[in-house]
């Protein structure tokens, strides 16, 4: 590297995706590679590295804090996404829940066009990142853990990953006992692709240093000392640089430009440049850069170089809707903390420092459980309606049809979930609010401990858009998801929410809750009421985080940015490797599939996959 200015490839973003590639690529010693992050290196921040802390994140300088558009079927709220501005990106900043996605995910984006993204292609890659390490005996057995002992022996990777709460809380037992006694038991090891019921998930926390394990501490600072790896941090990529190519007359990206302290640094990319800026930023820096839909650039005065008017379409996200139920006095929860209990702080923190255990010791959501729309079951009828609706949906996207094919087949089969409910040892509201962190202001917190129950819906229809707001790189991108702009998401979330009350008048968890209790507020009082359910829907969801598809991977005349091996369709030496190429919501967390699907694009950049 006698000119620090030229690299083989310039990874732009050093979040999930851009540290594993950073790392498999940099593992030639012959190749020189480049990887720029916005943020800076927060791994000796108490707030990233212990787990349950990571709720001090939000809203801060390592958030770079996304937020919607008002949401017109979400009574005009305004809903909040955090992102991770910090090497390992969202890994660093998310609840660290390790939530495996499901063969039919896989399969569905092979059927689009995409040869070779299928399971049995991918599921080698979705073992290759994370390591499990299984509690005591007592602990697993309390926890229903049986499933995760071959997985033990199967998942040696780098992103080391535990079950933390030694306490033996009495909710994860109760979870599983319930469903199993709502005739939703555990079907199968959520790693093997295809599985329904509830389970308690592992979290990438290391399981001696108590710590969060992200792609930083995984695979970058592992590797940060070679010699032909240089990080740039604290660093925002301005554009990507474009040259016209001779051959054909398709732009080549020949590097990148950012600023330092007012200086302008161009990079050189003798290879390739990978963008890994998230699914807000990649969009974003391809329109800054004259790649997207002519209408979007030619607004802002940018002249169209490649014209693709599916840059930024295709935003999918998990919409997520709690309901809080007050808990009897011995369960723990963290609702004295939210008060600011300074008693209770105090503990927690010595629990988990001596224990690595507690309240700090986990992100409190690892209770999971994936199940098929009971009602749908119940009712084949009201089932047939929301399908004829589904099949008489005029499409607005080419990918559209796609969303609705693995749906209906979701509906007509009843084998695989529809919603992900979850668990949080908290009470949470939002009462018709916008979802966008404000430190400044108090939260407010009710009197006495509460559990919630969450459900997100997992193949969602509707879909929204991402588009640069003005040619200055500092400001932040619009968003409009159009949450639930499709009938069906309202009518399937509902339904789900309502189970909700079937979960919580059910023994073992309901002997958890106090009998005639109250709830996070007067809206979530259901008794069974779907209009109530719908009415809850639109002024209690938030999202999940969990934002994709604006860089879709597909052939370009069904909606795709990217092609099947991650190359920008129009454009020589430019890939996208992070969630914004995910061209369908998966039924899980994020996390899981985007360093699957960045381990296979490094071998594909390698040649070798």
């Amino acid at each position: 590297m006698a000119n620090e200015q030229v690299f083989d490839y310039i990874i732009v973003g050093g979040g999930t995706a851009g540290l594993v590639l950073a790392n498999r690529l940099s593992e030639d010693p012959n190749v020189a590679v480049a990887v720029v992050e916005a943020g800076g290196d927060s791994s000796s921040d108490p707030r990233v590295m212990t787990p349950g802390m990571y709720g001090a994140l939000l809203g801060t300088e390592l958030d770079f804090g996304f937020a919607t558009v008002p949401q017109e079927r979400l009574n005009g709220r305004r809903i909040g996404h955090t992102q991770g501005k910090m090497l390992g990106g969202s890994s660093s900043i998310n609840l660290q829940a390790i939530v495996p996605f499901s063969a039919s995910d896989a399969n569905a984006w092979e059927e689009i066009g995409n040869h070779g993204w299928n399971w049995a292609n991918m599921r080698p890659y979705l073992e290759k990142p994370f390591s499990l390490a299984l509690p005591n005996d007592e602990t697993s057995e309390h926890f229903h853990l049986a499933w995760a002992e071959k997985d033990t022996q199967v998942l040696k990777g780098p992103v080391k990953s535990s079950w933390r709460d030694s306490l033996k809380s009495p909710i994860g037992k109760a979870w599983v006992e319930t469903f199993e006694a709502l005739g939703h038991p555990l079907t199968a090891s959520p790693f093997t692709g295809h599985s329904t019921g509830a389970y308690n998930g592992p979290s990438a926390v290391h399981p001696e240093t108590w710590t969060r394990n992200s792609s930083n501490t995984a695979y970058y600072q592992p590797v940060a000392s070679r010699e032909n790896l240089k990080g740039i941090t604290n660093a925002t990529v301005e554009r990507i640089v474009l040259e016209k190519s001779l051959a054909d007359g398709q732009p080549r990206a020949v590097g990148v430009q950012y600023s330092d302290n007012g200086e302008t640094i161009t990079l050189r990319a003798k290879k390739e440049v990978v963008l890994c800026a998230g699914v807000f930023n990649s969009p974003k820096l391809l329109e800054l850069s004259g790649i997207g839909d002519p209408d979007v650039l030619q607004r802002h005065g940018i002249e169209v170089l490649v014209a693709n008017k599916f840059v930024g379409t295709n935003l999918q996200d998990h919409l997520l809707c709690p309901m809080s139920f007050e808990a009897v006095e011995d369960v723990p929860t963290i609702d004295d903390i939210l008060r600011g209990d300074q008693n209770a702080l105090k503990n927690a923190m010595e629990l988990y420092q001596t224990q690595g255990t507690g309240l700090f010791g986990s992100s409190g959501v690892t209770s999971f459980a994936y199940v098929p729309s009971t009602d749908f079951i119940a009712n084949p009828a009201d089932g047939k309606i929301l399908l004829d609706s589904i099949s008489n949906d005029k499409s607005t996207h080419p990918l559209d049809q796609a969303r609705q094919k693995v749906l209906q087949t979701l509906l007509t089969k009843h084998d695989e979930g529809t919603t992900q409910y979850m668990i949080l040892a908290m009470q949470s509201s939002v009462d018709g609010r916008d979802t966008i962190p404000d430190l400044t202001k108090p939260r407010d917190v009710l009197d006495g401990n509460y559990i919630s129950i969450i459900s997100a819906l997992s193949h969602p229809l509707s879909s929204g858009s991402s588009h640069i707001a003005s040619t200055n790189v500092n400001d932040k991108p619009i968003i409009d998801h159009n949450y639930m702009s499709h009938p069906a998401d309202l009518e399937i979330l509902a339904r789900h929410v309502r189970y909700i009350e079937t979960i919580v008048s059910t023994p073992p968890f309901s002997t958890l809750l106090k009998p005639g209790g109250r709830r996070g507020n007067a809206s979530q009082f259901l008794d069974g009421d779907l209009e109530k359910a719908k009415h809850l829907v639109r002024s209690g969801t938030s999202s999940n985080w969990h934002s994709c598809g604006t860089c879709a991977m597909a052939p370009k005349e069904k909606g795709g940015v990217v092609d099947e091996e991650l190359k920008v369709h129009g454009v020589h030496g430019l890939r996208i490797v992070d969630a914004s190429i995910f061209p369908l919501e998966p039924q899980s967390n994020l996390m899981t599939l985007v360093y699957a699907a960045a381990e296979r694009a490094a071998d594909i950049i390698k040649g070798v996959a």
